[in-house]
């Protein structure tokens, strides 16, 4: 059996180490699912407070998160991406003991800004060690991780509520146990050895060429400037995206659909980032088939789905605008870590995902802050005009990208002749 699954992943062209990287991913987006969707209700019905304690909280931790996102990144490329990871289950592992074995407040609170600082250093150097573990698998090593973690959130998502109906401190232990056995994964199944150093698809020469201070500023590289609009862009459509989560629910409440509506959106969100992979790849062998272009088409398709949402539609078209919105979200979301370490330096790796992270991050802290301002004052539908301003903005800035790229691409050509 273990010779027939080594030569169909062979067949594949994944190697195993991939694979149990996105397992791994799968045990855990499970266990951490079964949590993020009913933080707020715990925090409002178990632990008494207000709502404004849980968004400021849960504000709190994306801001906390944003930061180790630079710091793991940074530390990741000295320290290893590898060691990283561990410290990041271990950490999370802990957090998460402690707010199942005392869901009180005090130690909910720092639990829960302690978890998102750890979970930093979990997924920035994961991105990393993904590319050096499969250097010349490109979008694809990135793409299998997105999407087993989208299967495990579509499961974990349904079986939440029913976990949190027996027991809140299953909700939080079921989770610990999920980080604990994708550290075991890390631990155990990704020895030090087979890590390289740095990506061996770059020459020494085109190495040097894009670094050419190692280990000192980030100014100094010739791909920083390749980097700062693709982080940019993935701001921006953040900001527009998280939308869905900030003000959806409430309008589509006004409009009178009711809660389980508005899951089954997710719910579909999550089939069609599991089943609709083959359409993706066929879109990027055709025509999408460089960075650029994945950037553009997925832009077109989010933005699209906000006019529907604009105008109100009957609720099948909510299905449908999820349906574009997905395969928006399928292009862009595992392009950029892919983008990213295409361009990074041997030496910096992690610190360019850690920067890509944070700039998404920076994205889910901008939105939800504007996206209230902006239902508050002028109403719901004006949130999609924002939104849709976000997607402008973002289409900018990976123009932006497109040009830094090619004057990249150019210099790279120049060295290596």
């Amino acid at each position: 059996m273990k010779n027939g699954l080594t030569k169909r992943l062979q067949h594949l062209g994944i190697p195993r180490s991939i694979l149990l990287l996105a397992l791994g991913g799968f045990i855990q987006s499970t266990g951490n699912a079964l949590m993020w969707p009913l933080n707020s209700l715990f925090m409002h019905n178990i632990l008494g407070r207000s709502l404004t304690d849980a968004g400021t909280l849960m504000s709190g931790q994306a801001l906390v998160m944003l930061l180790g996102q630079f710091f793991s990144g940074f530390l990741a490329d000295r320290l290893g991406a590898r060691r990283m990871m561990l410290f990041g289950f271990v950490s999370s592992v802990l957090c998460l003991g402690l707010m199942g074995i005392f869901p009180v407040w005090k130690v909910y609170a720092p639990g829960l800004l302690g978890f998102g600082f750890a979970n930093a250093f979990i997924f920035v150097p994961l991105n990393a060690l993904v590319n050096l573990l499969w250097p010349e698998g490109g979008r694809r090593g990135f793409n299998l991780i997105y999407v087993f973690n989208n299967a495990g959130v579509a499961i974990g998502t349904a079986l939440g509520g029913i976990v949190a109906n027996y027991s809140f401190r299953f909700v939080f232990l079921f989770n610990a146990l999920a980080f604990f056995t994708y550290f075991i994964f890390v631990l155990f199944g990704i020895p030090k050895k087979s890590i390289s150093v740095t990506t061996p698809s770059k020459t020494k020469k085109e190495r040097s060429a894009l670094s050419k201070h190692p280990h000192e500023l980030l100014t100094h590289d010739l791909c920083f400037a390749v980097l700062l609009p693709l982080s940019g862009g993935i701001l921006m459509v953040w900001a527009a995206y998280i939308q869905l989560t900030t003000v959806l629910p409430i309008i589509m409440s006004q409009l009178g659909f009711s809660l389980p509506q508005y899951s089954i959106l997710w719910t579909l969100n999550g089939i069609i980032i599991v089943t609709l992979q083959p359409l993706i790849n066929w879109s990027i062998h055709f025509w999408a088939h460089t960075f650029t272009r994945q950037f553009y088409l997925a832009c077109l398709l989010i933005g699209s789905s906000f006019v529907i949402f604009l105008i109100q539609p009957p609720y099948a078209f909510y299905l449908f605008a999820i349906l574009v919105l997905t395969l928006g979200e399928m292009l862009v979301l595992p392009a950029v870590p892919a983008a990213a370490a295409q361009i990074a330096p041997g030496d910096k790796v992690a610190t360019y995902q850690g920067i890509a992270a944070g700039a998404a991050s920076g994205g889910r802290v901008l939105g939800p802050f504007l996206g209230g301002l902006v239902f508050d004052h002028w109403g719901g539908q004006m949130n999609w005009i924002l939104a849709l301003s976000f997607i402008g903005l973002a289409i900018f800035a990976f123009s932006l990208y497109a040009q830094a790229e090619h004057r990249f691409r150019l210099r790279l050509s120049e060295v290596a002749q």
